[in-house]
This record gives structure tokens, C-alpha cells and sequence, in this order.
């Protein structure tokens, strides 16, 4: 596992916005997920945010196999075999010619047949541009920093939200407290609300349970510290992982150890495979409806706490 800056201090990188969600902190609020995660949790419903740089994202359904984008493209990328369009991503230099040459897609549209979703930009341009947004919000909502995981990019969000805050927005962070405790540090001003994905596993081969229990536990050691931190703890229902007995074993036991009462589940996500499909990736969960329901019950049994709150996905 590697915790590294994606950019320099003063550019943000995010696949996505947001702009009105009732599901991620306090109120309405605009949420923006920022590009980049270490963990690769294997239910992980956005793998397109795992990377560092933006995915080639492409919806065959959406494409006509017109082979533009193999004209466009000059460094062989796209392919046509018998009328399938096969995609070498690992060709890609992410220029954009191929979406731009594309008829079903365009650089403005993320759900054309391909797409490259990710932008790069100045920390105060982006504040500029949402900041009229957030005005409309200020009293009812606010700005929620997601990701993948925010604080990779810890230098620039920090200044960011320290924009925010002084301008006298709500802030909240959705993190999984998997990194170095500086980062935690560095924008623990600037926040009003905290959203800890409890990543007590991930089903990849990153770090072992005790070391993600640790680094967890090394959080909220710190979070805990001030008793007015508005701390929600979000699990994801994943049957076969968040909802084994061992796993919901230390997640109570932490829950209580650190007497945080707020705690969100969220189902697994039943278009989960989508993005999937789009990176040329095979989903290594697939979704079951009545597992799904099943095992969200028990796990809200088991935790047996009155605030526990459910997220549609």
C-alpha cells in the first residue's frame, strides 16, 4: 500500500460531482469524490476512482462501431475484431482524441460510450466555481469532501476546505482513516462532520485486518480527543465480509470502545457491476438481492443500536 500525493499542492483531481445528495452528511449537500484510492476493497462500487490518473471508461451498449476513435487514436488503443470493439487501455496517454472523435461521447458528457471522467484543476478555480452553489446551501446543507479516499490528495483538499470554512460553508469529510495520522491532522480544522468508512478488511492483498484495525483505532484515537467531533461511522454491508461474525465482532467492539452512536450502513450497491464493465474489469462480487436484504437485517440486528441509518444506494 502506498500513500503518495497525486498532485501538487495547489491542483485538486475529482471524477465527479455531486451537486444536491441527501445521503452523504448533514442535510443536502454538494459532494465532490476526489480521483485516487490505496485500498482496493473488492466490493469497491467505483473502482474508476481507484487510480491515480483517469480510467478509459467505455459503454459498449452506447457505441456504434463507426471506428473513429481507432482513426482518431495514435497510439492503437482501439481495435475492431469482427465488428467488437476491443480496447488496449494499457496504450492509453489519456489525450481524449478518442471521446472527441467519438459521436456518442463528448469531453463534456461522462456517460457517452467512452469517456475519460477525471479533471485536474486549480484549488481556487474549482472553489470559484462551486462557490455559488454552496451559497444556496449554506443553510441547509454543505460540502462533503469523498473519493475514492480524499486525503491523498491531503495538501490541496486542506486548502480547499480551509476555503470553504472561512466562507462559512459545513464541511464533511467521508474517509476510510486509512492514512498517515498527519493527514488527519492537517484538516482536522477545517471539518464539521466526519464520515469513517470502517475498513476492518478490504479483501485485497493490501494490508492484513490487525494493521487496518490499527490504523483505524490510530483515528479515532485522535478524532475522540475533542468530544464535540461529529464522528459517523459508515459500513458497508458486504455479505461474506462486513457481515461475518469476526468482522462485526471488532466493528462493535470499536463502536463501543470509542462510544460513537451514530452509524450508517450502506447495501451493497446493486449496479455495483457497472463501472466495472466500463474499465474492462470483472466484478469479484456480483449482487444478490435477497442475500442482500438478508444479510443488511442481520447485520442491524447484531449491532442492535436505535440511530443505526440506512443509505439507498
Amino acid at each position: 500500500m502506498k500513500y503518495e500525493s497525486i498532485n501538487d499542492d495547489s491542483v485538486i483531481s475529482y471524477f465527479n460531482i455531486d451537486w444536491l445528495s441527501e445521503n452523504d452528511g448533514p442535510g443536502k449537500r454538494l459532494v465532490l469524490f476526489l480521483q485516487g484510492c490505496h485500498l482496493e476493497c473488492i466490493w469497491c462500487h467505483s473502482p474508476h476512482s481507484q487510480p491515480n490518473k483517469s480510467p478509459l471508461l467505455y459503454l459498449d451498449s452506447l457505441c456504434k462501431k463507426c471506428q473513429r476513435c481507432k482513426h482518431a487514436c495514435k497510439k492503437d488503443v482501439h481495435r475492431f475484431i469482427e465488428n467488437k470493439h476491443i480496447i488496449q487501455r494499457e496504450n492509453c496517454i489519456r489525450c481524449g482524441a478518442c471521446v472527441e472523435a467519438c459521436p456518442q461521447s463528448s469531453s463534456n458528457c461522462k456517460t457517452g460510450a467512452l469517456s475519460l471522467p477525471t479533471q485536474s484543476v486549480n484549488v481556487l478555480s474549482l472553489f470559484k466555481s462551486i462557490e455559488p452553489h454552496l451559497e444556496l446551501l449554506k443553510n441547509i446543507g454543505g460540502i462533503t469532501f469523498s473519493g475514492g479516499e480524499p486525503l491523498l490528495q491531503s495538501k490541496a483538499l486542506v486548502l480547499l476546505a480551509k476555503k470553504c470554512k472561512e466562507s462559512g460553508f459545513h464541511t464533511t469529510i467521508e474517509t476510510s482513516g486509512i492514512v498517515p495520522l498527519p493527514y488527519i491532522q492537517s484538516i482536522f480544522p477545517y471539518i464539521d462532520t466526519w464520515l469513517v468508512g470502517m475498513r476492518l478488511l478490504t479483501g485485497a492483498n493490501t494490508l492484513p485486518s490487525i494493521d487496518l484495525e490499527k490504523i483505524t483505532r490510530g483515528t479515532l484515537n485522535f478524532l475522540t480527543q475533542k468530544p464535540e467531533t461529529e464522528i459517523i461511522i459508515r459500513i458497508p454491508v458486504i455479505p461474506g465480509f462486513t457481515t461475518t461474525k469476526s468482522y462485526l465482532n471488532s466493528a462493535k467492539k470499536i463502536l463501543q470502545e470509542y462510544k460513537i452512536k451514530n452509524i450508517e450502513l450502506l447495501p451493497h450497491n446493486p449496479e455495483s457491476s457497472h463501472y466495472y464493465k466500463a474499465m474492462g474489469l470483472t466484478n469479484q462480487i456480483e449482487y444478490n438481492s435477497s442475500k442482500a436484504d438478508k444479510n443488511y437485517n442481520y447485520v442491524i440486528d447484531f449491532l442492535l443500536h436505535k440511530k443505526t441509518k440506512q443509505i439507498t444506494p
